[in-house]
């Protein structure tokens, strides 16, 4: 089933034998045969990923700017929502969304600009490359959890991290599966309920990139996020214009 994390609609070619059937909300599931601590202890080491209230995740790429899904962008109450990240909260100032973008469509990216600066946490520097393909990227969100099996959701908010390989791209996605093991990664894993608009991070050598946004998918064979599950996170590389000019109008 297509799913929309948080409010996520978005709708691409299918990859062969994924079938479609319906939208879904999306946090980190996890493999059922590791122990939960070491998504947890992943998902620590990125304090630049913040969660937005009820709404989904972003990620700080600059001092007073969030990066995150245009639909999460678009359903933000800015009297009420707030962002949390590095131990503070924010009030949200606006909320931008790619131009482009409309419900169930491509260009699923958005910009948060913060009341005031972030204090005491890094912003993550924006993935300039065209080589995912391939690579692995470590997914962190917020949301809620369970293992690929399935079965309840757990609600905690506590980040989680988990990694994944590129296995599609095309100029608007990153495409991710969920494979079962002994497939997958050691600590393989998929975004889920409450994750929309947190990151697909990649490393190269010392630094941390936000190389995808996370959007949509479709569901495993036991439900969203599941073993099979296919995820699509919106690529970064494809937006760099639009992102950094939206940033400059602002001083």
């Amino acid at each position: 089933m297509l799913r929309v994390a948080a409010t996520r609609w978005f709708v691409f070619g299918l990859l062969p034998g994924i079938t479609w059937t319906a939208p879904r909300v999306g946090p980190i599931v996890i493999r059922d045969d590791r122990p939960d601590s070491l998504y947890l202890a992943l998902g620590t080491q990125f304090p630049a990923v913040a969660r937005i209230g009820r709404a989904g995740d972003g990620t700080l790429i600059a001092d007073r700017w969030v990066l995150t899904a245009g639909h999460v962008a678009a359903g933000i109450d800015l009297a009420r929502a707030k962002v949390h990240i590095g131990g503070g909260v924010y009030d949200i100032r606006r909320a931008i969304v790619h131009p482009q973008w409309h419900e169930m469509g491509p260009h699923d990216i958005g910009l948060l600009e913060l009341s005031q600066p972030v204090a005491g946490v890094t912003p993550l520097p924006l993935y300039e490359g065209r080589d995912e393909e391939g690579q692995l990227a470590t997914m962190v969100g917020h949301g809620d959890t369970r293992t690929g099996r399935g079965g309840p959701w757990v609600s905690d908010g506590r980040a989680r991290g988990a990694v994944s390989r590129v296995v599609g791209i095309d100029d608007g996605r990153l495409v991710f599966r969920f494979d079962p093991p002994p497939k997958g990664e050691e600590v393989g894993g998929a975004p889920g309920r409450g994750d929309s608009g947190g990151p697909a991070l990649l490393r190269r050598g010392s630094t941390v990139f936000v190389a995808g946004v996370s959007s949509a998918g479709y569901d495993g064979a036991n439900g969203p996020g599941t073993y099979g599950a296919v995820d699509h996170f919106t690529r970064v590389s494809n937006y760099l214009k639009w992102i950094r000019g939206t940033i400059a109008s602002s001083h």
